[in-house]
């Protein structure tokens, strides 16, 4: 799949290490990636899509599909980290003119298609949890999701399972603390909702209620600023 993540974000670091300078729109593409994700991240919806629009606009005047595509599926990790739907239209149409298998298994993956991806052409990082969904073992997803280093594919991870496999609260407050240390508003406050459900769903009250009386809180101060 490109390596996703990694080949989107240190497009603009590349220009410094290569002997061929990088294209003035890869640099700009990465560069309204790079402020698309944080903006994201940190919940700032104004200028969230506009970011993103701005790097596809610079990517498809380069005539670059594939990277059109990593940029997509970029956009969906992100969703997925968050616990929410994405619209896969424009992937899908990118993948019809040039089909990729690394791609494929990672648009399968974020959907919870786990029979149908190709567990060769995913990212490493993801391959035990995806060991771990095919058996619906929380106890080793919640290992396997624990143990990947970079804290945004961490999220990643925990938003598939919480997406399309039973709640489990030690996945739920993995990514919670993950959020939480990164200071990143939008998922922290998907994956302290989505406790706060299985909490009632569970019938503990007790808990449920101070999760809910943390968000208010949270959300009081972020209406403050």
């Amino acid at each position: 799949m490109k390596k996703l993540l990694s080949v989107i974000f240190v497009l603009c670091i590349c220009a410094c290490g290569l002997l061929m300078p990088v294209p003035d729109w890869k640099d700009k593409a990465g560069g309204y990636l790079e402020e698309y994700k944080s903006s994201f991240l940190k919940g700032k919806e104004l200028s969230t899509e506009p970011h993103f629009a701005q790097a596809t606009r610079e990517i498809a005047a380069g005539n670059d599909l594939r990277l059109l595509a990593v940029a997509y599926l970029t956009k969906y990790a992100l969703h997925t980290a968050s616990l929410e739907c994405f619209d896969d239209s424009e992937f899908l149409k990118i993948e019809r003119l040039e089909p990729d298998a690394e791609d494929m298994a990672y648009y399968r993956f974020l959907q919870g298609n786990f029979t149908a991806v190709d567990a060769s052409a995913l990212p490493a990082r993801y391959t035990g949890l995806l060991k771990a969904a095919a058996s619906r073992n929380a106890v080793l997803a919640a290992h396997e999701i624990s143990a990947i280093g970079d804290p945004l594919s961490r999220l990643v991870a925990a938003g598939v399972w919480v997406n399309h496999l039973p709640c489990d609260e030690k996945i739920i407050q993995t990514a919670i603390d993950t959020a939480s240390a990164n200071g990143w508003q939008r998922p922290l406050w998907a994956y302290l909702e989505k406790l706060h459900t299985c909490y009632l769903e569970g019938g503990d009250k007790s808990r449920a209620r101070a999760i809910k009386n943390r968000l208010e809180l949270l959300k009081k101060e972020k209406d403050q600023k």
